[in-house]
């Protein structure tokens, strides 16, 4: 029965194509382009398949009848002005329906665009000719299977990785029935890849009278797993080390891989270890290798242990340093950093500071350089010089090594005390002085005294009477110079004996003329004479002497002038 029907159904077809050509080919509007008069609402269509569809046709003019002519829901001619074409279950996939209109002796048409479509029955994702991990670098194909779709002509196919679209594939087939469509799409992963979800959508865009948004059908996400081989992080491991002597290092090889890689130490032909970690010091040999392998691939990365020495010293002197002097201080760095900070301390203080931009290569980028004249304070003082290396992306805060101290000597010229020695010194007859020559200097100075030109004493301290003669010489000396102090020595007469003798004689003559003072002043006031003139009795009772008691009976002392009256 379906045979059948598919049968008249593909024959009715053949007749109304030929019918609708001839009808074509004999109209007198053929060539003339003369509009029909008819209006289509719509005038394309687009129908799921076994959907209903439907569309209006209507006139404006006068006619002799009007109907739809179409493999599926035709309409007998009428003198309607408005009729409809109606399908309840659309399942013709090519069906080309047209409203037609007598009209002034002849007949015209008016085509009804119809679009029939249907998503598709599966939409999947798979690999072609691959299972398993893949591996970074290599090229895989990927292939999206879209089933039983039509029309293909509005498919497109869009490839995600992730939520970024990477792809989308259209088709030119004119073809109006379902078919099976295939996409692909080649991909290169690499690490960041690995749990990577892709995925396809076969999309029907159909225009605008087509369901809004358009109809999709999304394919299950494809998670792919990439394996690669190991990569050893350089920041934790430079290729350069440096080592300190006394100061164990520890390294740390860590390695990104797919497996995760399995990490060791070639520290020698015959020596092994099987760590990430390594400690090192002054005594591991120059070159170790960290090995990170996986079943992808193998890598090794070599570290070169750098010994870090520096040494200071006074250029091509030795010994002692003078004063006012310039010498050399050399500072040898022995480093291969990529940037190194080179300071001078003179005991605890910062004298100078050098910065290498670039790696040692030759003698001479190695040595930093301090020139300095010294003074007595420096005697003593130690310098050193300190170098900090900038390792890149290698430990924070950057390393520093130090040299042993430099212990500087500083040689000076005396310098004698002029506050004890001044240069005119007064000598009194018949009273010898002494006077003491005092000098600051390194190495200590030897003192002597120059009397004459055949006599010196060697001490620091000198006698000197009136018989010195008037013109001494103070030397001070030691390796680096001699000083010399003139002393003018100055006969002084001595007037204190003379001027002692004075006040003795001044003060025996004051003394007696205040002893005799006394003693008259003693004599008067102690011999007890009274004058009892004007001496006036108490009014109590006319009595001397009352109740046992002693009245006071007024006196007055007698002056001089009484006495003698």
């Amino acid at each position: 029965m379906k045979n059948g029907s598919f049968f008249f159904g593909t024959s009715f077809c053949f007749f109304y194509m030929w019918l609708r050509f001839s009808f074509l080919l004999f109209s007198p509007f053929v060539g003339t382009h003369a509009a029909c008069p008819v209006q289509l609402n719509p005038q394309r269509v687009v129908v799921r398949y076994n959907s209903s569809v439907s569309a209006d046709c209507n006139t404006s003019v006068l006619h002799d009848g009007m109907g739809w002519e179409a493999s599926e829901g035709a309409v007998s001619l009428g003198e309607d002005s408005l009729i409809t074409w109606t399908v309840s279950n659309l399942r013709e996939w090519e069906i080309l329906p047209f409203c037609f209109i007598n009209y002034n002796d002849t007949q015209c048409d008016s085509n009804l665009t119809v679009t029939v479509y249907k998503t598709p029955d599966n939409v999947s994702i798979n690999t072609v000719n691959h299972n398993g991990p893949m591996i970074e670098r290599n090229q895989y194909e990927l292939q999206c299977e879209v089933l039983n779709v039509a029309p293909v002509q509005n498919l497109t196919v869009r490839w995600y990785k992730g939520l970024t679209l990477v792809n989308k594939t259209t088709f030119n087939d004119t073809i109006k029935t379902p078919v099976n469509k295939t996409s692909k799409l080649l991909i290169r992963p690499n690490r960041t890849d690995d749990r990577a979800q892709y995925r396809c959508e076969a999309e029907l865009e159909l225009g605008e009278e087509g369901p809004q948004p358009p109809p999709k059908v999304t394919s299950d996400p494809l998670q792919i797993t990439v394996y690669f081989k190991p990569i050893i992080n350089e920041t934790k491991l430079p290729s350069i080390v440096p080592v300190f002597r006394g100061f164990p290092v520890v390294l740390v090889c860590e390695a990104e891989g797919n497996p995760p890689p399995n990490i060791s130490w070639n520290i020698s032909t015959n020596y092994q270890v099987d760590s990430k970690t390594l400690t090192i010091n002054d005594s591991t040999p120059e070159d170790v290798y960290c090995i990170a392998n996986n079943s992808v691939g193998t890598v090794i990365k070599h570290v070169k242990l750098s010994i870090q020495d520096i040494s200071i010293s006074a250029g091509d002197h030795n010994g002692p340093m003078i004063v006012g002097k310039q010498y050399l201080l050399r500072c040898d760095v022995h480093t291969v950093a990529k940037m190194v900070f080179v300071r001078w301390y003179s005991r605890k203080h910062l004298v100078n500071q050098i910065i290498f931009t670039d790696p040692f290569n030759t003698s001479d980028r190695n040595t930093s350089k301090h020139h300095f004249s010294p003074n007595r304070a420096d005697d003593g003082a130690q310098y050193r010089c300190e170098a900090e290396l900038e390792l890149g992306e290698g430990p924070q805060p950057p390393p520093k090594v130090t040299s042993d101290p430099l212990h500087i000597t500083v040689h000076f010229k005396p310098i004698i005390n002029e506050t004890k020695l001044p240069s005119i010194v007064p000598v009194f007859r018949g009273f010898p002085g002494v006077i003491v020559c005092e000098a600051e200097g390194n190495p200590k100075p030897t003192i002597s005294w120059n009397i004459s030109t055949n006599y010196q004493v060697d001490n620091e301290t000198l006698t000197i009477t009136d018989s010195t003669p008037e013109d001494v010489y103070c030397i001070a000396k030691n390796s680096v110079e001699t000083v010399i102090r003139h002393v003018k020595v100055v006969l002084k007469e001595d007037y204190l004996p003379l001027i002692a003798g004075l006040v003795a004689i001044t003060v025996a003559f004051i003394s007696v003329i205040f002893i005799f003072i006394y003693s008259i002043y003693y004599k008067t006031a102690k011999t007890g004479r009274y004058s009892l003139n004007d001496a006036k009795p108490t009014t109590q009772n006319g009595n001397i002497a009352q109740n046992g008691k002693d009245s006071t009976i007024p006196m007055k002392k007698l002056s001089q002038s009484n006495i003698l009256a």
